[in-house]
Order: structure tokens, then C-alpha cells, then sequence
């Protein structure tokens, strides 16, 4: 753990202060970490007040969140020290948005481009999504995404000559949800999407059934069929 605190002429510290380095994303790949003085008392909501002051681009930074990257998971309970929740000067924080890009295929085949809760359960997520698209019955879908294909080099070569996929861009559409925007809190997400021109368009679409696939492209959809594909999405 790397020491902090008041130093004294003898090059001795007198306190258990340390130094917590904090990886900003809107800063680029390459930009240093930021370095806060804290101890084991400062709660998180304290380190992001200390961080935002600190970053100089100035924004809404209410959707964002402190990603652990040891632990994989999010500190997202703002009332909790750094003692309790065990974060020490080792931990590689990550300042990110909470609502990311998501591409999903829908029931009808359609494929659409929006954002989505990486912080909240994938059941938090689904309901959030339906609520935008205004699908009922959240609780009957879920979120899969396959595994990753020893062939997709091969398969990549021959996407490419195939059509390029219609995707409905919704992520421009729709605000990002959050305590900030109470509009959107107070409305339907697909009635806030059909307020513009734009977004009744996209709404039109989405709503228009596909027709019946070939078998050919039937087959191309992924769908765990044996027992060791079950396991492998099921393991993550």
C-alpha cells in the first residue's frame, strides 16, 4: 500500500492517508490516472465529489460510476466508506457511465442500437429496455450473448459479402435514464421516443412484424443446442 499523509522533516508520516488513482474514461486511453489523498473514512460519494472537481472537462457526471476491476463489479453504494468496502491503494477504479451502447436483436429479428443499464441486474436492464420499446411482459425475456466462436475470423470473411445489416439507431432517440432527467422518469419510454419525427419513424419499424425467414438464414442464428453450449452461457 503506498503511504501518504503530513510529512516531516525526517521524511516520516505521521498519518495513514495514501494515494487512490482513478482511471477517467472520457480522458482517453492514454491520459493518467487521477490521483486522490484519501483514507479509510472518506466515503464513496466524497471520492467522486473530490474526482469530478479534479476532471476538466465539465459535464453531467450523474450517470457515472466507479468500476472495480479486480472485483468486476461496481461501487455504487455512495454511503460506504473505502474501508467498507475494502478498497485500498492496489484497486484499479474505472470512472465510467453506467448506461453503455448496446446493438440487440429483438424478438422479430430486428436489430437495434440503444443504451442500456451496465450498473443495475439483467433483469433491472430488461425492464428498462422494454419500457423504451413498449414490450410488455419483461419478466418472459432476458439478455444472451454467445459465446465467443473459435470460426469467427472465417465468419467475419463471409459477412462481408452479405447485405450490411439494417440497424435502428434508438441511442440518439431516447435520453439516458436517470434520476437527472425527471421527464423521462415521468413518461413511457416509447411515448417520450415518438415525440420527434425521428422517432416515430423508428418506432413504426420496430412495431412492423418480419416476415418468415429462409432456413438458410434460420440457421445462422445462434441458439444453444447442445448440453456444453447451455453450460458455457449459463457459467458466465
Amino acid at each position: 500500500m503506498a503511504q501518504g499523509g503530513i510529512k516531516t522533516s525526517s521524511g516520516d508520516y505521521v498519518d495513514a492517508s495514501w494515494e487512490l488513482k482513478i482511471v477517467v474514461e472520457e480522458l482517453g486511453p492514454e491520459a493518467e490516472p487521477i490521483t486522490l489523498r484519501v483514507n479509510g473514512d472518506v466515503h464513496i460519494g466524497g471520492i467522486i465529489l473530490q474526482l469530478v472537481e479534479k476532471i476538466e472537462i465539465k459535464k453531467n457526471w450523474s450517470d457515472h460510476g466507479l468500476w472495480w476491476e479486480q472485483k468486476k463489479c461496481w461501487v455504487l453504494k455512495t454511503n460506504w466508506t473505502l474501508d467498507k468496502c475494502g478498497i485500498q491503494a492496489d484497486a484499479k477504479l474505472l470512472f465510467t457511465p453506467q448506461h453503455k451502447s448496446l446493438r440487440l436483436q429483438l424478438p422479430n429479428l430486428r436489430t437495434v442500437k440503444l443504451k442500456a443499464s451496465f450498473s443495475s441486474p439483467v433483469f433491472s436492464s430488461v425492464i428498462g429496455i422494454c419500457k423504451i420499446l413498449n414490450i410488455r411482459h419483461p419478466e418472459e425475456l432476458s439478455l444472451l450473448r454467445p459465446p465467443d466462436d473459435p470460426n469467427q475470423r472465417k465468419k467475419k470473411k463471409e459477412k462481408e459479402n452479405e447485405p450490411e445489416e439494417e440497424v435502428v439507431d434508438l441511442e440518439s432517440l431516447t435520453p439516458t435514464p436517470g434520476t437527472q432527467n425527471q421527464r423521462y422518469n415521468q413518461l413511457n419510454g416509447a411515448h417520450y421516443l415518438r415525440d420527434s419525427p425521428e422517432g416515430e419513424a423508428a418506432y413504426e419499424i420496430l412495431t412492423v412484424s418480419q416476415p418468415s425467414m429462409n432456413p438458410e438464414l434460420m440457421a445462422k442464428l445462434y441458439r444453444p443446442s447442445t448440453l456444453i453450449d447451455k453450460a458455457q452461457v449459463h457459467s458466465r
